[in-house]
């Protein structure tokens, strides 16, 4: 016999019913929702800015992605913070699968890494459900400066030490660590100047107010065509077939340097394993089709379409590299 709460007795058997029934009950609530899936319209959290490389992503995944479920998907800017308002709104949403963030490698591994807290725990808090792409970063600089490769901007910096600066991102973003990685291997002094997102980053090397930025090929690209900012290096191991004449900062003589970044897509913890699976096979068909596929290719990505097992993969080995990196360069936040 089992004693309850309000002192009456029921027998174990009886006890075991009652919980089969609840797990029973749960599994079939579950499986309704997921066959009912979406009720609503979806939302993709862009936890920067409208226009940078986060952006456009999820813009192109919005539009392939509606025609596949039935029903609108929406982008919900919510930048500020290096990406962390966002991803703190997605790990507090219903786990319904409504509510998707495009997240990666500076929201899912650098900041955790950099931060005591970030109001989530990328692990605790989000399901995967697909990497979207990777790409290097491009270090851009105003054609006004003077400089027409790495070599030059560094000479230019040692003549002018503290005077030259380099737009990122974000604090604690990709392009801040790109920046100190350069700042370490090559004993320059450049100050940064973080941004909420690549858009409003680029408008200010546009307009004069930075000197370089470290930033997507997604963001600059346009810019780098028509002749508005000056390409100067990539911080991959190869060259992008988007841009084939821009060395690699490792080409251009800063040894062993190399940084790629990936964009990935997860959800609220708890999702239904049928939503999570449903939903990456319906993103992944859309990375893979040939408009999507175009898109990214001609802005410097290369689609990845991994299963959710790739999400979790490349925080495991992403943090462990990264933990040694940012020990390496004496990587600080300077918020």
């Amino acid at each position: 016999m089992v004693t309850l709460a309000n002192g009456r007795s029921v027998c174990r058997s009886a006890t075991i019913e009652l919980a089969i029934f609840a797990t029973l009950t749960l599994l079939g609530w579950v499986a309704a929702l997921a066959a009912d899936y979406p009720t609503k319209a979806v939302t993709i959290v862009v936890p920067f800015s409208p226009g940078g490389a986060a952006d456009i992503q999820a813009r192109l995944i919005a539009k392939g992605l509606a025609e596949r479920l039935g029903k609108p998907v929406v982008i919900d800017n919510r930048p500020g913070a290096g990406g962390r308002i966002g991803a703190g709104a997605v790990a507090r949403a219903a786990p319904d699968g409504h509510t998707l963030l495009l997240g990666g490698f500076s929201i899912l591994v650098l900041e955790p890494l950099l931060r005591t807290n970030v109001g989530y725990d990328p692990h605790r808090d989000f399901a995967p459900i697909t990497v979207i792409a990777e790409y290097p970063l491009v270090l851009v600089a105003l054609p006004s400066l003077g400089v027409k490769n790495v070599s030059e901007l560094l000479a230019l910096a040692r003549q002018k030490p503290g005077q030259l600066t380099y737009a990122s991102f974000g604090a604690g973003s990709a392009g801040h660590l790109a920046g100190e990685m350069l700042k370490a291997s090559a004993q320059v002094d450049l100050v940064h100047v973080p941004y909420k997102g690549g858009a409003p980053a680029l408008m200010d090397l546009i307009g004069g107010h930075v000197s370089t930025a470290f930033l997507t090929p997604f963001a600059t690209m346009a810019s780098i065509r028509a002749g508005k900012v000056a390409a100067l290096a990539t911080t991959g191991l190869n060259r992008i077939p988007a841009l084939p004449k821009v060395p690699t900062l490792a080409e251009s003589g800063v040894s062993g340097f190399k940084l790629e970044v990936w964009t990935a897509i997860v959800v609220p913890a708890k999702t239904p394993r049928e939503i999570t699976a449903r939903l990456s096979k319906e993103i992944v068909a859309v990375l893979k089709s040939p408009e999507v596929t175009r898109s990214i290719e001609d802005q410097g990505g290369f689609v990845v379409a991994s299963d959710p097992g790739e999400v979790s993969q490349r925080m495991q080995s992403d943090l462990a590299s990264l933990s040694r990196l940012v020990k390496a360069v004496n990587f600080r936040m300077d918020e």
